[in-house]
């Protein structure tokens, strides 16, 4: 149940190869593409062709929360990719994939950050209205030039 935390989902550290593991850091200096090292090459000032040690950086996490403090992006990104695989209403199964989270948890958070939010709600709302605002602009008319029917006498 370790699906949080998939290393394969991620690319290689381009100083000893290993998968990365969160936290990791990205060079902001180089790229693209993107130049990935692992805290232990980071921590050895690993450097690389152009890539030097003294170069600025980021450090890549999704350990944090962003709308509820009990749930880090991670799990806000594995709560939809949950969702998405089994369905709205499946809240066992989004669970037993979430593996971090209970059914009731999952349910909670998604109705409460997701549907019933008025900002997610409002945004929708406006997607919705500029979309079919583009429509009725770029919309053809249709004209019908009927041709009268031909009848023939028999």
């Amino acid at each position: 149940c370790d699906r949080l935390n998939d290393p394969s989902d991620k690319p290689p550290c381009r100083g000893c190869s290993s998968y990365l593991m969160e936290p990791y850091i990205k060079c902001a200096e180089c790229g693209p593409p993107p130049f990935f090292l692992c805290l232990q090459c980071f921590t050895r000032g690993f450097e690389y062709k152009k890539h030097q040690s003294d170069h600025t950086y980021e450090i890549m996490t999704s350990d944090f929360p962003v709308l509820d403090p009990s749930w880090t992006a991670q799990e806000e990104m594995a709560l939809l990719e949950a969702v998405m695989d089994c369905g709205f209403g499946n809240w066992q199964d989004v669970a037993n994939q979430m593996c971090t989270k209970t059914k009731e948890e999952c349910e909670k958070h998604y109705m409460k950050h997701f549907i019933n939010n008025p900002l997610f709600a409002s945004t929708l709302l406006n997607l919705k209205q500029a979309e079919e605002a583009k429509t009725a602009d770029t919309a053809i008319p249709f004209h019908c030039k009927c041709f009268p029917t031909l009848v023939k006498d028999t």
